[in-house]
């Protein structure tokens, strides 16, 4: 999964990157009355830095989205159109004869802030059901799904709590065909009244952690959405920029003067605001510095660690890092870095060449000592990653690749596969047959390269078998046949 979603996370940053934006905000302000999400709307066309964290969020988003269709471990919310029902059935039949489990600790009134005004607790089977369905809702906003959310408050008989989260939501004006008819709006004119008034609640440690959570991060207030992390990366990067991002626009409403219409907030209201919600504008690094300071010394896996550089546009420091993680990282993990190298190649984002090279030999020597059988089911592929190294290395890796073949049968497909990909496939056959000889001197000293000394062969036929099978190498090329018959002449005599 963290594979894929580092694909996904370039995919993105690139579609954005080659995307056209507007210079600046002025040209796609025209009208004198806006409403607040056509604004912000255009902010984040126009401003490069925020669009960038809102396209992380996103991510993070689907990511999210994915791996919790994928798992499936929340516990189920039942759609109830009564909310609280085991305590109104207590509250009921009060004190009948029935009520053999009467609680004098339970609520008397069935609003949702009867608990709090009362000091009172509901039925501990409601209080479960509420749990759940808290940590659901903020699951659903965790995974971008800010409308399902409220769907779920609403199917759960709660629909108070869907409107709590609606506050939320940008003011803004529908279109009107008739310009004399009343003005239809959605969203929230008086946002910022409802941050001020939900920060009670994200505040107030009494309540659901899940629900401050969510109602801390639509508001921006970073303090009760941390608890629900739990020391989780994407969790807690989540939430920082989200959090960013909520201050950023919220500043940007406030001190826009383009139009009354979009900054609805009085200035008492706003003072209050101000004085107990304060956000410290970070730069992306800061952020990912903050996340790492509350990781409880967990470190950054190494897709992590290649998603925060490629976030950051640091491709040298990827590079730099794998080269330390060529010895020890899995084969999965170097086929994924010698995969990023080709792609960021084709970007035209690969500052440090050399080290890249590296990981493809490693790579291509990677799937060369796979073949364990003297086979090889797909030459096609490693040709192709051999042909992206330096053409001097090309001729060692492709000759290592035809000494693991010993099967006649697929020595052909090996040769058509090299000359299709612009591998020097005469040249890897002559080291082939070189390193072939070799092995030979190494174990019997210095062997004469006529092979007169018969007394090698009787030693061991394996390796002087695997010297004239080596030839067959420049049998298999048209225009390395004359070789071949010199060197088979020359073992003869």
């Amino acid at each position: 999964a963290e594979e894929a979603n580092t694909w996904k996370l370039l995919h993105c940053l690139y579609a954005d990157s080659i995307t056209e934006h507007p210079e600046s905000l002025d040209s796609l302000i025209t009208e004198t009355t806006l409403s607040q999400q056509t604004l912000v709307s255009a902010l984040f066309r126009s401003d490069s830095e925020l669009r960038l964290l809102q396209l992380l969020v996103d991510w993070l988003e689907a990511t999210a989205a994915y791996q919790d269709e994928a798992t499936k471990t929340s516990a189920p919310v039942i759609a109830n159109n009564i909310h609280w029902a085991n305590t109104l059935h207590q509250l009921l039949i009060g004190s009948s004869l029935f009520n053999k489990d009467k609680n004098k600790a339970m609520v008397t009134c069935m609003d949702p802030d009867a608990p709090t005004r009362q000091k009172r607790s509901i039925h501990s089977d409601d209080q479960k059901d509420d749990n759940d369905l808290c940590k659901r809702i903020f699951t659903e906003v965790r995974c971008g799904k800010f409308n399902d959310a409220i769907s779920l408050c609403i199917s759960a008989g709660q629909a108070w709590r869907g409107a709590v989260l609606q506050g939320w939501m940008l003011l803004h004006y529908l279109p009107r065909e008739d310009p004399n008819s009343p003005l239809e709006i959605t969203g929230n004119p008086s946002r910022d009244l409802w941050k001020w008034c939900v920060l009670g609640i994200a505040n107030n440690v009494a309540e659901n952690i899940y629900y401050r959570a969510t109602l801390g991060i639509l508001s921006g207030h970073l303090p009760s959405t941390l608890p629900a992390c739990q020391g989780s990366w994407e969790d807690l990067l989540w939430t920082h920029l989200k959090v960013q991002i909520e201050a950023r626009v919220d500043k940007f409403l406030h001190e826009h003067h383009a139009t009354a219409d979009a900054n609805t907030t009085s200035a008492d209201v706003l003072e209050l605001l101000q004085s107990e919600l304060q956000v410290e504008e970070l730069s992306l690094q800061q952020v990912f510095s903050a996340v790492k300071s509350l990781m409880d010394g967990k470190k950054e896996s190494h897709y992590q660690t290649c998603q925060r550089h490629l976030m950051l546009g640091h491709i040298r420091a990827i590079m730099q890092d794998s080269l330390q993680w060529l010895d020890s990282a899995e084969e999965r993990f170097i086929r994924f870095l010698a995969h990023l190298v080709l792609v960021l190649r084709q970007m035209g984002k690969d500052p440090l060449h050399d080290i890249g090279d590296k990981i493809l030999e490693k790579y291509v020597a990677q799937l060369i000592d796979r073949l364990t059988d003297g086979s090889v089911d797909c030459p096609e592929l490693i040709a192709y990653y051999t042909s992206t190294v330096p053409v001097a290395r090309q001729i060692a890796i492709y000759a290592e690749l035809m000494d693991h073949i010993h099967k006649s049968e697929y020595r052909q497909g090996v040769v058509k596969a090299g000359l299709s990909a612009g591998v020097d496939v005469s040249a890897s056959a002559r080291v082939a047959i070189k390193k072939a000889i070799t092995d030979i001197q190494q174990g019997y000293g210095n062997l004469d390269l006529t092979f007169t000394q018969t007394t090698a062969v009787e030693k061991d036929k394996t390796l002087i078998n695997k010297v004239i099978s080596s030839l067959e190498w420049l049998s298999l090329i048209s225009n390395q046949l004359e070789e071949a018959l010199w060197l088979s002449n020359a073992m003869i005599r």
